[in-house]
């Protein structure tokens, strides 16, 4: 499939947000940027096309590959990326005005200002948090018997890196007028939520319940998870975003199963109201590792996407 069919794509889901006053929102780790799937830049172009969001948050972006995403999107999509040449990680695409000067960039993600063509202005984070000591391997493992074991990489690198982003002076501004701005955090957290990891549920969980510090930090500052906001059950709507293909660990010759969580997120802060909220990994079913490379649906992720509301 060439980049000339994918314009003249059938949205899946053809009626954007932003011309019913909202904003729909999505999350994509694009898995090493296509590079595991046959085609996997035009499809991940595809499948974005599919979804028809106004604003998306890309993970595991390699460089060059937003040039090549906003060609094939085409007019008038744009994109922001982490300020790192050789391997921006993080990256926002948009068919908004990117307002400039509002660019921060982290460890973690990725941030800017934009101005819907409807006149409403938002806020947005892309995030990628560490990858490494995740937290489900620790927790699954039947030699950790303190807590203090598993928060040991949550405390090296998904907290500090939420706290970075938090402390960043231009956000502070950001979130000192988000009573008429709203914000929204979206991305690929490589942790799980405190919100699923409950007492309720510990029992799928190495009976473990976890304060992980990534989602509790911006449930502190006032920021709400959507999916958990539209469907707080745990136990009947899990939500789980990792993963699509990745069922058995293959470092383990496919012998033990691959935790299954929710480690993609959407969050927002101030005047707005979600409505709807869904896992997304096309229409075919993904075929798991290592049978995938010929997949339609080009990340090991489900995407995540959010309709909201302007109040």
């Amino acid at each position: 499939m060439t980049w000339w069919v994918l314009l003249v794509l059938v949205p899946l889901f053809p009626v954007s947000s932003s011309e019913h006053n909202g904003i729909r929102v999505m999350t994509f780790n694009i898995w090493q940027s296509g590079a595991n799937v046959e085609n996997g830049q035009q499809k991940i172009a595809k499948h974005i096309l599919m979804i028809n969001p106004d604003i998306v948050a890309l993970q595991e972006v390699y460089a060059n590959v937003t040039r090549n995403l906003t060609m094939m999107l085409g007019h008038p999509w744009v994109a922001v990326e982490r300020n790192h040449s050789d391997y921006p990680d993080t990256a926002i695409l948009t068919r908004h005005v990117v307002i400039p000067a509002t660019n921060l960039s982290t460890s973690g993600g990725v941030g800017v200002k934009i101005m819907l063509r409807t006149g409403y202005t938002v806020g947005f984070w892309s995030l990628h948090l560490d990858y490494s000591s995740y937290g489900p391997y620790a927790a699954n493992n039947k030699l950790v018997d303190r807590i203090e074991q598993i928060m040991a990489g949550e405390n090296l690198g998904r907290g500090p890196q939420i706290n970075e982003i938090l402390n960043e002076m231009l956000l502070k501004k950001w979130l000192a007028a988000v009573d008429d701005v709203p914000i929204f955090v979206a991305g690929d957290f490589n942790g799980p939520s405190h919100l699923d990891w409950t007492e309720r549920t510990k029992k799928i969980h190495g009976d473990w319940v976890v304060r992980w510090p990534a989602t509790k930090e911006l449930e502190e500052q006032g920021f709400v998870d959507t999916y958990r906001e539209i469907y707080p059950n745990v136990v009947s709507d899990p939500g789980i975003t990792w993963s699509t293909v990745n069922k058995l660990n293959p470092e383990w010759n496919y012998t033990i199963p691959e935790p299954q969580d929710r480690i993609d997120f959407l969050f927002y802060k101030g005047p707005v109201v979600p409505y709807q909220i869904l896992t997304y990994s096309g229409c075919e079913k993904p075929q798991r590792i290592p049978f995938h490379h010929a997949n339609d649906y080009p990340s090991d992720h489900f995407a995540v996407f959010a309709d909201y509301t302007f109040i």
